[in-house]
């Protein structure tokens, strides 16, 4: 089941080895641009985003700078699969994954490899998405940074498979590694994938902590798709404790924050699920 577990990866920001205003000036407007391009995207404007990347990508391609490039083709990954262009998002990975002239750094390989086992396991391709996760992890040396994005993928994958318990080691281990680097946004991920987990397993107590934990942090970090995601996820355990008032709750607060975005599929989803309740 996709659950919208696994966003994507941070967007990556280009590698200065001091200070901006110490950078050559070619170096530094590139940064500028890929900042603006950033600030977009956080907005919501992909559209803005997509351009002002890409005119930093050529920006450090005029200097050949592979770690700038590295970090632009990234973030157009992320901003077209967000427009909704996977082709497009897939082709920018594939700049660094496939390149056979520059050379990147192994961390930015990693990087690229995770965000191409996003893209596959969004297409439905499990078995393609574990390939790409595991050339992350091979190209991610220790101590990897990506440690706990990649557990919530291995986790992710393990939770389509119906493996339960690896779905939950692999969650948990995710949990750690992301409380402890204080990455916000995976520990949602993490706990959401753990509720999911917990309520398969039926434990409603479990599911209900771990979901009331990635909805406040979801909430703080204001992102519409992952407090739905969470809403119909407690509307869920509430369902199967045979709360229907409770579960009913959930899914009219899902309802309103799909309707807010739009999104149409959400809607119809929150719509079906509060029909299925019993009266």
């Amino acid at each position: 089941m996709r659950l919208g577990l696994v966003l994507c990866v941070l967007l990556a920001a280009g590698c200065a080895s001091g200070p901006v205003a110490k950078l050559p000036a070619k170096r530094q407007q590139a940064i500028e641009v890929n900042n603006r391009g950033t600030a977009l995207f956080m907005r919501g404007d992909y559209a803005g985003a997509i351009a002002q990347y890409r005119a930093a990508l050529e920006l450090e391609r005029s200097v050949e700078n592979e770690d700038g490039i590295a970090a632009n083709l990234i973030n157009l990954s992320i901003a077209y699969q967000r427009q909704g262009d996977r082709a497009a998002a897939s082709a920018a990975v594939a700049g660094i994954l496939d390149e056979g002239v520059l050379r990147f750094s192994p961390q930015r390989v990693a990087e690229a490899a995770l965000r191409d086992a996003i893209l596959r396991f969004d297409a439905g391709d499990a078995d393609g998405s574990a390939g790409s996760l595991s050339r992350a992890r091979s190209a991610c040396a220790a101590p990897c940074v990506l440690a706990g994005k990649l557990d919530n993928m291995e986790a992710q994958l393990a939770y389509e498979r119906g493996e339960l318990e690896a779905a939950r080691e692999a969650a948990n281990r995710a949990l750690a590694a992301n409380r402890a680097s204080g990455d916000r946004d995976e520990v949602a991920n993490a706990l959401r994938l753990l509720g999911a987990i917990e309520i398969e397993r039926k434990d409603l107590a479990a599911a209900r902590a771990a979901l009331a934990e990635a909805l406040q942090i979801d909430k703080a970090l204001a992102v519409p798709p992952r407090i739905y995601r969470d809403l119909v996820l407690l509307g869920r355990a509430a369902a199967a404790a045979s709360d229907a008032q409770a579960a009913r709750r959930y899914y009219a607060r899902a309802l309103a924050v799909a309707r807010a975005v739009p999104d149409e599929r959400s809607v119809a989803e929150a719509t079906r699920l509060s029909a299925a309740l019993p009266r």
